[in-house]
């Protein structure tokens, strides 16, 4: 009886054993294939784009550079509706989903972020 019940399980193991070894793949790296996924979506959608005019949580700023894993952007930082300086905001595309990213659809308005 012993032998026969190693021999029924060795041939479930041999028969269904690379589905089980590719379930415990795919959770072992759950978050890279997931991660994977966004970065195909942004860089090959069109919603996105290099030099790209933007507003990045309220701020101005302009998309650099789109790649599979990371998105860059130059955020301005203005000064009596001048453009006096900036900063590089690198977020993993995996994350753009929790930015409020706005696209102007006319000129950006510069003249809105001054202090008065």
């Amino acid at each position: 009886v012993d032998n026969q019940a190693q021999g029924l399980i060795e041939g479930l193991i041999g028969q269904y054993g690379w589905l089980f070894l590719a379930g415990v793949v795919t959770l072992i790296f759950q978050n890279t294939i997931r991660e994977a996924v966004d970065g195909i979506m942004v860089f090959l959608g069109n919603d996105y784009n290099e030099d790209d005019v933007v507003e990045v949580d309220g701020s101005p700023g302009r998309i650099v550079r789109v790649s599979m894993w990371k998105t860059v952007f130059f955020i301005y930082h203005i000064v009596d509706g001048k453009i006096v300086g900036g900063s590089k905001l690198v977020v993993a595309n995996s994350k753009l989903k929790d930015l409020k990213i706005e696209k102007p659809l006319a000129n950006l308005d510069l003249a809105k972020y001054s202090k008065k």
